[in-house]
């Protein structure tokens, strides 16, 4: 059923009216937005909090506040009640101490996205709103209206004073009581998952992440270990770059027209203008020049990476595999190709077209199937088949799995007619011995040596990309 207008209207009011007691300056007018943002994702998650509260932590975590000393609004306020001077205070310190602790100051630094925000504010007061006695007196809309207009010249103190503070004070004494917890809250932060998604940010004006796999990767051990071994891999290939060439016609001919060139190359019919047309066109940067060279022009190719989430994978090839994935994701992007992500088992999973916005997915999935390889790869063929009569691009498949993949000889020809197939076989239990294997056009054996240690797994992963480089090469021949 639908909420009536003046409901909506109360509630955002006793909402905005909560802010009179925030112990944060936001940086700029749109503080108050953001902070509706963040209370619209917490709502989400089945969290409502006075905005004050909601406020005070998102500006901790992404600029590290500031507090608001004497503030007329904040002060009349404060002075309506007897209780709320020495709990103000109280709350100001501990504003103050989440605010000097490593992650906050570290966590004010990686730009977070408001969907982050909300999870990570999710993580520090969704324990307190449950334990809360006075949660059901803090009840409303589902979401608050981020137009800056409605926030723009608002009362706040008005507002305050037209409700009932108590549950507001009620909540403000929680947080005080509850200061250690808080405390330890901040610090559980991982900031690492923070700064691999960092990596991989896209604009704000891009599709919301999915709540759901943020909660579940801030909240998983092995999704933690991934980030772990990604971050030491991504270094290495953060300067990967499309390398561009320029190819020369200084001989048998003009490659394309220009704004710029040499006088003996300008266009003979600029000639024809006026002495002072053409003068001005001279100052303005507007003849037209005969070029010599233009830029080689290379086809961008489609990288098809399918990682086995099957329960063979589980542990340390999970992590390889997927440490690994991530990274040729965030590497084979840089050079310029389109890269394609999928998880499959016994079946094929969500296609992820856009790999990077598909990492959340990538550290989250979980699968409890079986295995079925070729049941799987005959509609990875019946794919690429249709691609390759629609598209003539060259396509790239990535296998990561492990040594008992067993496809038949003959699927396993019929893809290599279609895709270069570049197989990655992690901590086979046995010599790997799989009919298919001399078929594929690269391949990789990531043995237990080479895992059995932090930096062994690494200089191999490191191995592992090198190759891909080199296979990626123009001049390379798959």
């Amino acid at each position: 059923m639908p909420v009536p207008a003046d409901k909506q209207r109360s509630y955002l009011a006793r909402q905005v009216g909560s802010l009179a007691l925030s112990g944060q300056r936001p940086d700029n007018p749109m503080g108050q937005v953001r902070a509706a943002a963040w209370h619209n994702e917490l709502v989400r998650l089945g969290v409502q909090l006075p905005l004050f509260a909601v406020h005070d932590l998102g500006l901790l975590v992404t600029s590290g506040g500031s507090a608001v000393g004497v503030d007329p609004v904040r002060q009349r306020a404060v002075a309506t009640r007897g209780e709320l001077p020495p709990l103000v205070q109280q709350y100001d310190a501990l504003l103050a101490e989440l605010g000097q602790g490593e992650v906050v100051q570290s966590a004010t630094s990686l730009s977070l996205r408001d969907d982050m925000v909300g999870v990570i504010l999710h993580k520090l007061l969704s324990h307190l709103h449950q334990i809360w006695q006075d949660r059901r007196a803090w009840v409303g809309v589902e979401e608050l209206s981020l137009d800056p207009s409605v926030y723009t010249g608002a009362d706040q103190f008005r507002h305050f004073r037209d409700f009932d503070p108590a549950p507001l004070i009620s909540f403000m004494a929680h947080m005080v009581r509850h200061r250690l917890f808080l405390l330890t809250a901040v610090e559980q932060i991982d900031l690492d998952t923070l700064r691999l998604l960092g990596l991989f940010q896209r604009d704000q004006g891009e599709a919301p992440l999915d709540l759901a796999d943020l909660l579940s990767v801030f909240s998983s051990a092995q999704a933690n270990d991934v980030v772990n071994f990604s971050l030491d891999l991504l270094p290495s290939v953060l300067e990967t770059r499309r390398q561009g060439g320029a190819q020369a016609f200084s001989i048998d001919g003009y490659a394309s027209l220009e704004r710029r060139g040499s006088v003996d190359s300008i266009m003979l019919s600029e000639f024809a203008y006026e002495k002072e047309i053409f003068e001005q066109k001279v100052l303005d940067d507007e003849l037209l020049y005969y070029g010599h060279e233009k830029e080689t022009q290379t086809q961008r190719r489609l990288q098809y990476i399918l990682v086995d989430c099957s329960a063979s994978m589980r542990g340390v090839r999970e992590v390889f595999a997927r440490g690994l994935a991530l990274t040729l994701v965030k590497k084979l992007g840089l050079q310029g190709d389109e890269v394609w992500l999928r998880f499959f088992d016994s079946r094929l999973y969500e296609l992820h077209r856009d790999a990077e916005a598909g990492v959340l997915h990538l550290l989250s999935f979980r699968s409890e199937r079986g295995r079925n390889y070729d049941r799987v790869f005959r509609q990875v063929l019946y794919q690429l088949q249709q691609l390759a009569r629609t598209d003539g691009r060259q396509i790239v498949v990535y296998l990561v799995t492990h040594g008992q993949c067993h496809i038949s000889s003959e699927l396993v020809q019929r893809l290599s007619q279609v895709a270069s197939l570049y197989g990655v076989f992690i901590l086979p239990s046995q010599d790997l011995h799989l009919d298919y294997l001399g078929m594929l056009h690269r391949h990789q054996i990531v043995s237990r040596e080479a895992l059995a240690s932090r930096q062994g797994r690494v200089d191999r992963a490191r191995e592992i990309l090198d190759d891909v480089e080199d296979a990626s090469s123009p001049s390379e021949v798959w």
